[in-house]
């Protein structure tokens, strides 16, 4: 059971943003031509201390020169003084005229989130959390060396927040096949997450949720060529491969793996003690059960009989419980340990099927090999 991890991104965050003087410009300062309607207004602006004032004639230079180039700096001086002054809409308005003439503009956007956030709105909070993280995106990829660092490190912790939010949409998406979509979608869209181990996890629970054989098999063996984390992959791959016959000295270390896995994994969340206890012994049994038939057939004596000792007290299957334990007569045997032997092959002459008679015979051949009455 994959743990998701918390947001370190709350809508509420409080930025890290320069510090906003009560005099001069919020952003870089135009050039003044006082030779111009224009730049006469602005220099009277950057000459007046009172802020009352100064806001009177910012508000006045729009309307009387929209289509000037010095209008963004204008709404930048005006989203700055309105949140100096503690007008927060206002603020928020100005910037947003400020991203209208360019869309590039970090500082406002990072400027905006900060006022949503002071205007206490989550809503309006996280509006602007993803608008100024969409800017970042852009901007950072090439950032102006005169930047901020204030600004740059709002920035990244937007960019930040947004690929966290589209990671948790894609990973709590309720269709399973939507999910490894959109997961797939995500991982293209930013290689360098530190969310793909975890997403390797996701996409491999969802195909097993789908019920598709194959793809769960690619998934797992993806998963379990640098992940030690999840016991059911491991098990998974070995069991397939077990089953084909195939590859048996990775069936035996993915069991190996799988046991010592379980030996110190914590029960997960959501699950109860006795279903735990219950899944870890079913497959402690099942990696038990591969690696001494492997064991078996490779006449590894002593370490098929470990393992079918380990494997027998879960195997609940007269089939299985014969087989185990006719293997065990003979591993003992080979061992020399008769008194086990006999024990094992006794146990199994007790269970009726395909093995009784042969354990049988075998029991009498070392009774009278070792003349046991």
């Amino acid at each position: 059971m994959i743990r998701y991890p918390a947001s370190r991104f709350p809508a509420t965050i409080v930025l890290a943003l320069c510090v906003i003087s009560s005099l001069g410009w919020a952003g870089a300062k135009p050039p003044i031509d006082l030779n111009t309607p224009e730049g006469r207004l602005l220099d009277k602006v950057q000459t007046e201390s009172d802020l009352s004032k100064r806001l009177v004639l910012l508000e006045l230079f729009p309307e009387l020169f929209p289509s000037s180039p010095s209008v963004e700096y204008v709404f930048s001086e005006l989203q700055a003084r309105y949140f100096q002054a503690g007008k927060l809409e206002k603020a928020l308005g100005a910037g947003t005229n400020v991203l209208a003439h360019n869309s590039n503009n970090l500082e406002a956007a990072c400027l905006n989130w900060r006022i949503a956030a002071d205007m206490k709105d989550p809503g309006l909070t996280a509006v602007w959390m993803a608008l100024t993280g969409n800017v970042a995106e852009r901007v950072l990829k090439t950032p102006d060396p005169e930047m901020s660092k204030a600004t740059v490190e709002c920035g990244t912790n937007a960019r930040q927040a947004n690929e966290f939010d589209a990671y948790k949409a894609a990973y709590t998406a309720k269709n399973p096949a939507e999910r490894v979509k959109l997961l797939e979608e995500f991982l293209k869209t930013h290689p360098k997450t530190p969310h793909a181990g975890d997403i390797e996890i996701a996409v491999f629970l969802a195909y097993r949720e789908q019920g598709d054989a194959n793809k769960v098999l690619a998934a797992a063996e993806k998963l379990v060529a640098h992940n030690d984390t999840r016991e059911d992959a491991m098990l998974l791959v070995a069991e397939s491969y077990f089953k084909s016959g195939r590859d048996p000295n990775t069936v035996v270390s993915l069991s190996k793996k799988a046991i010592d896995r379980l030996s110190t994994a914590e029960k997960p969340d959501g699950l109860s003690a006795a279903d735990w206890a219950r899944n870890k012994a079913t497959e402690l049994t099942q990696a038990n059960y591969m690696i001494g038939s492997i064991s078996f057939q490779s006449e590894k004596w002593e370490t098929a009989d470990q393992a079918f000792r380990a494997a027998l007290p879960g195997l609940t299957d007269p089939r299985f419980r014969a087989e185990v334990l006719n293997s065990l007569g003979w591993a003992n045997y080979k061992l020399k340990n008769v008194s086990d032997s006999i024990k094992f092959y006794i146990e199994c002459t007790n269970i009726p099927g395909p093995l009784q008679q042969a354990a049988s015979k075998t029991l009498n051949t070392i009774t009278a090999e070792y003349r046991i009455k």
